[in-house]
């Protein structure tokens, strides 16, 4: 019994998993070992039928160690990928950033000159408006005293 179970734990270790299950398997013995430590006969007899089947099963796509580190290996490589095209990523955008907030500056510098210029138009633009008002207060003025003198000589006062 003892002979099985050593060689199925080597080859465990040194082949994987297909080396463990190709290894003789004896059902009877394996029953018997159940039934010693303390299994009834039908368990132990089910389960080393059991047993046989997984033996006999085409293991082809169960994963090694080898395959845990070659997947480790290439999932290393792709997180190292990533973080390189992130930090350039990250590098780009800060460029674009620092532009834009150029053309911001530029931008919003433009805008103040811009509403300088309309301030200063505007100014201008009343002042204008209010000489005119004053020239148009001098001519109502004048028209009103205009007006009060003809009426006064149309009703013979003057």
């Amino acid at each position: 019994m003892r002979g099985w179970r050593e060689a199925a734990i080597l080859s465990h270790t040194v082949t994987g998993v297909d080396a463990l299950l190709a290894t003789a398997f004896d059902p009877l013995a394996a029953a018997r070992d159940l039934k010693a430590a303390g299994f009834e006969s039908e368990q132990a007899e089910a389960l080393a039928a059991q047993l046989r089947v997984a033996a006999g099963a085409d293991h082809a796509d169960l994963a090694t160690k080898a395959d845990g580190a070659a997947l480790r290996t290439a999932m290393k490589a792709d997180v190292a990928a990533l973080r390189t095209e992130t930090k350039a990523d990250v590098a780009e955008l800060k460029g674009d950033i620092a532009a834009l907030r150029t053309e911001m500056k530029a931008d919003v510098a433009e805008l103040k000159g811009d509403v300088a210029a309309l301030r200063t138009e505007t100014k201008a633009a009343i002042a204008s408006l209010r000489a005119e008002l004053g020239t148009i207060r001098w001519a109502v003025g004048l028209m009103a005293a205009f007006t009060f003198a003809i009426g006064l000589r149309v009703f013979g006062l003057i």
